[in-house]
């Protein structure tokens, strides 16, 4: 009995345990494929970089507005001052047809009042070969004067000017009465308040000015001659009676031939002055 006792009383030997079975290595996922790398944004878009051909055009077109508001500066301050004194009426400011008195039905066609520069119109007239005693010049739009008095300063056997606008109409009259006529050398001169294409061409060789008179050639009726180089900015054309058709009233529609100027004239008219200048001759 103590035997047992004693066996009792011993602890219990832990008994060992079996070897748990190895974790077994689990198969590993397909790995996902990675998205390609982004490129990085910017908070503000680039710029397009100007082509080098566009950049250069645009400074060209730059330098030339530059350059063109210089000589209408040279003309304005320098050239046209001393003449600019003979006015009765300043000539030199621009007037809007807005506030004008027009009563014709092509007043939508007409350009806001600008004053032709002096020199450039004593260009224009360098090119016409011709004794102007034997011509009359004739103004289609005249606005306050200024070329009417310019060509009375050459021995024009007379000088006509046609205006739509009352107010610029009176101012041209003024002028032409309060004008030095020490230095008018044609003294028959006149202005006469009507639109330019309601008035036929004058008896006789005429020289037929326009200063950029109207915005389109769509204007209503009036003569063949008085629409001929409407879309120059200054535009003179020689019109020559012996070549009208014999019988009727010479409505017809004339051919006209551009004079070419000297090289000379060329250059001048290229460098110095902000206007295109073109003369015509009569054909036919």
């Amino acid at each position: 009995m103590a035997q047992i006792a004693n066996k009792a009383a011993k602890p219990a030997q832990p008994q060992p345990r079996a070897p748990s079975p190895a974790p077994q290595p689990r198969p590993e996922a397909a790995a996902a494929p990675r998205p390609a790398p982004q490129p990085e944004r910017s908070e503000a878009p680039k710029a397009q970089a100007t082509p080098p051909a566009a950049a250069s055009r645009s400074r060209i077109e730059s330098l030339k507005e530059e350059y063109q508001t210089l000589l209408h500066r040279l003309h304005e301050r320098v050239f046209d001052a001393p003449r600019e004194q003979l006015f009765f009426v300043p000539t030199k400011e621009p007037a809007a047809l807005s506030g004008l008195t027009i009563a014709s039905p092509n007043r939508a066609f007409g350009h806001d009042y600008r004053p032709i520069p002096c020199k450039v119109f004593d260009w224009a007239l360098d090119q016409i070969p011709e004794d102007f005693s034997e011509f009359t010049f004739v103004d289609y739009g005249a606005g306050k004067g200024r070329a009417m008095l310019l060509a009375a300063e050459h021995p024009f056997a007379a000088v006509a000017g046609v205006e739509f606008a009352a107010e610029l109409h009176d101012n041209a009259q003024m002028n032409i009465a309060q004008y030095p006529r020490s230095n008018m050398r044609c003294r028959n001169v006149e202005c006469v308040l009507e639109d330019a294409v309601q008035v036929g061409p004058p008896e006789g060789a005429s020289v037929h000015f326009f200063f950029n008179p109207v915005r389109t050639r769509g204007v209503r009726g009036g003569s063949e001659q008085s629409r001929d180089g409407l879309s120059d900015e200054a535009a003179a054309a020689l019109s020559h009676p012996s070549r009208r058709r014999r019988g009727g009233p010479g409505r017809r529609k004339r051919r006209l031939a551009r004079v070419e100027p000297s090289q000379v004239d060329e250059l001048k008219l290229k460098l110095l002055s902000p206007h295109a200048v073109t003369v015509y001759r009569s054909l036919a």
